[in-house]
């Protein structure tokens, strides 16, 4: 399956959890395609930010299970979509700029 960068690389995810290891390990959060690999993700963020010439060391994935919702008001119940999570390591000396 070939999927280009900007149909796997969905947003990066900019929280206080992920700023503290963006400072000290310089690691990046992104949400991510679930049917991208690691190998592909990895190329996706090479080329999504080729312009900083970054080199990625790793990437570390996790599927996010989508939380259980209630309509209010109503008895009926539903359920927010099943997502993925990629932690992307980058070399020393390498940074992202999101903003």
């Amino acid at each position: 399956m070939t999927l280009e960068y900007h149909k796997i690389i969905d947003r990066p995810i900019v929280t206080e959890e992920s700023q503290i290891l963006r400072e000290n390990g310089n690691h990046y959060v992104f949400r991510v395609n679930p049917a991208a690999n690691k190998k592909q993700i990895g190329e996706a963020v090479e080329e999504m930010y080729r312009k900083e010439e970054i080199k990625v060391v790793a990437v570390r994935t996790m599927n996010c299970r989508g939380k259980s919702r209630r309509q209010f008001g109503t008895r009926l119940s539903g359920r927010r979509a099943h997502w993925k999570k990629a932690i992307v390591t980058l070399r020393d000396g390498d940074s992202i700029e999101f903003i």
